[in-house]
């Protein structure tokens, strides 16, 4: 996760978590100061554990085991931080004591909190936390239309390569990348919108006029990170991934869908255009297209990105050709990123 975002994403949780452990703190101890404080670090501390450690460090391992494991093992770590956070500061304040530190009911609303937040936190993983987000407030309960940027990403030669490594290793080839790629989006403030076979959908909510390109940054460092695990890809599967993508924008329908099981549906022209756009992909053999409906929405692009104008292109289910532009990576930059890892 980019730096800013890390901090803002802390920022927030720790704030939330200075109300709910101020609240407690008033009616469990009848003072509100020393609760909004402990909570305030608990919240910062817990979740620089959660981004920082759990999902940079331990994610390889994490994902390989089952839920309930991955559950137990995330609470465990934030109520580990919960009582070395109250040993700390609790006795800092006038009204709390040593003998404080380990009341019942102080454990018990830190195990709480821990399990309630490593709940969260691991269904929202599951399911994606705009997903449960939307569901959980009924932001989707009735369609809306929305203007988004939409990146479409499409693994190359994945057939043989499933042939070749056969279902179950195929498998853990996907979540491998898939897990790299996810980062990339994610670090880059995008959604993951679905999975689908070898393919990921991930998009980015457009203000207004001009905005960020952050879209663009989401595929270059996608670009970048499986370049950079290209040895550790051949050393595990005996392949380096490759992927193209189509990155294009416009108005869709979004709203819930299912019964049984719910999810978010993205509705509309777009979605059909951004796939013809990665069917264009493999036909010209090119890493990534992008829609001049999307550049035009944008504030310029990363230094690390290298468009280029080409005519405009038929697409299936088209009456008028595409203007789109080709990005690749631009060469110097990518470069000094490498330099910078040695």
């Amino acid at each position: 996760m980019a730096q800013g975002s890390t901090a803002t994403t802390i920022l927030r949780i720790a704030a939330a978590a200075a109300v709910v452990s101020a609240i407690y703190s008033k009616i469990a101890h009848d003072e509100f100061l020393p609760g909004a404080v402990i909570g305030f670090v608990n919240g910062a501390a817990m979740s620089w554990v959660e981004i920082v450690v759990i999902r940079t460090w331990a994610e390889p391992t994490l994902r390989r085991l089952p839920f309930l494991v991955t559950l137990s093992v995330r609470a465990a770590a934030l109520f580990a931080v919960a009582v070395l956070v109250n040993a700390i500061f609790v006795p800092l304040f006038n009204g709390f004591s040593m003998a404080q530190v380990g009341e019942p009911q102080d454990i018990v609303f830190a195990l709480s909190v821990s399990l309630a937040g490593s709940l969260i936190i691991s269904v929202a993983d599951l399911l994606g936390i705009d997903v449960l987000f939307g569901i959980v407030a009924g932001l989707y309960h009735r369609p809306r239309v929305e203007e988004r940027a939409l990146l479409f990403i499409d693994l190359r030669a994945s057939t043989a390569t499933a042939a070749r490594l056969g279902g179950p290793r195929f498998l853990d080839f996907l979540n491998a990348v898939f897990a790299d790629l996810s980062n990339a989006i994610i670090e880059n403030g995008g959604q993951i919108h679905k999975y689908v076979g070898d393919e990921i959908i991930a998009t980015w909510r457009l203000a207004p006029g001009r905005n960020e390109p952050r879209i663009l940054g989401a595929w270059a460092a996608a670009r970048r990170r499986i370049a950079d695990g290209a040895g550790r890809y051949r050393s595990e599967f005996g392949l380096a991934p490759e992927f193209r993508a189509a990155l294009h924008a416009g108005e869709v329908v979004v709203g819930e869908l299912g019964s049984r099981k719910k999810e978010i549906a993205l509705i509309g022209d777009p979605m059909n255009t951004a796939a013809r756009m990665l069917e264009a992909c493999r036909a010209l053999d090119c890493p990534a297209l992008a829609s001049a409906a999307l550049m035009d929405r944008l504030a310029g692009f990363p230094r690390a990105v290298k468009p280029r104008a080409i005519p405009p292109l038929p697409l299936r289910g088209k009456a008028e050709p595409l203007a789109l532009v080709a990005l690749a990576e631009n060469e110097a930059t990518a470069s000094a990123s490498a330099l910078a890892e040695l």
